[in-house]
């Protein structure tokens, strides 16, 4: 198996020629088949696609993480550019009223959710799925997997206490039940792909090589370590250096002690616009 990832968007641009956005997107190539993770905030993950002539109306299939705008609201760029034959896939939860409690400015609920809608989506005829089942294959023909209804056994990755869901006029924290990530799997082990990893590196990690009977070989995207104090990290660390993990490339939402720590890694890759790892 032949597997490439090409980060098309991220909070940073390694490449001068590329540019940055708020958010994530990566281009999986696996054998004949590509698959859009994340389209990051504005769809800048479009312009850089074409500069690295990647044809993103050729995929075979486009991935949603969550319900978040700097995960989802990139898609609206492709529609608008007349890219709607892409079939869509995001897990049945995401359309949720979502928002970040914040504390650095008084103290007020930030819209976080999608720009997204059923309708609008139906409207453009773009063809979607809401995945209801935990474990999802996209193709009959490749080893690739939306993997959701992921289990916190982890007992430093606590959830985050300032994402919330609004339902009924009432908010309430968000667990992510709408969170997926993408697995691979090949035969020495798998790799798994996050927008945001909410659920946390560990978690992640270990619900996959479960669900799937083999070790983690390869962990790409983002941490949400950028929400949590230092010590988790320093966690995570550990928790990575002693794993099957070869390749750990974190980006996005880890932030910058986090990323500081890492660079301790021999496995580590920082995950930035133009990044591409291969496997």
């Amino acid at each position: 198996m032949s597997v490439k990832v090409t980060v098309l968007s991220e909070n940073i641009s390694e490449n001068p020629e590329l540019e940055a956005d708020f958010g994530l997107s990566l281009h999986i190539k696996i054998n004949d088949r590509s698959i859009l993770l994340d389209a990051g905030s504005t769809g800048k993950c479009l312009d850089n696609a074409k500069k690295l002539g990647i044809d993103l109306s050729s995929l075979d299939a486009a991935v949603l993480s969550h319900g978040h705008f700097d995960h989802t609201d990139g898609i609206v760029k492709l529609i608008e550019n007349g890219i709607t034959n892409v079939p869509l896939y995001f897990n049945r939860y995401m359309f949720c009223e979502r928002y970040w409690y914040k504390k650095d400015d008084g103290d007020y609920y930030f819209p976080t959710m999608s720009g997204l809608s059923y309708s609008y989506l139906q409207r453009n005829k773009v063809p979607f799925k809401g995945v209801c089942t935990d474990v999802f294959k996209i193709f009959d023909d490749e080893e690739v997997y939306i993997l959701s209804g992921i289990k916190r056994t982890c007992p430093f990755e606590e959830i985050c206490p300032d994402d919330f869901i609004k339902t009924n006029g009432e908010f309430d924290v968000d667990t992510y039940k709408d969170e997926c990530v993408l697995v691979i799997v090949s035969e020495d082990g798998l790799i798994v792909l996050t927008g945001c990893g909410h659920h946390g590196v560990v978690n992640i990690c270990e619900y996959a090589a479960k669900t799937f009977g083999l070790p983690v070989k390869a962990f790409i995207g983002g941490t949400h370590l950028a929400a949590f104090d230092h010590e988790r990290a320093l966690k995570t660390f550990d928790a990575i250096k002693n794993s099957t993990i070869k390749t750990f490339a974190a980006g996005h939402c880890t932030g910058t002690d986090a990323m500081e720590t890492f660079k301790e890694l021999s496995s580590f890759v920082p995950l930035h616009t133009g990044t591409v790892l291969d496997f």
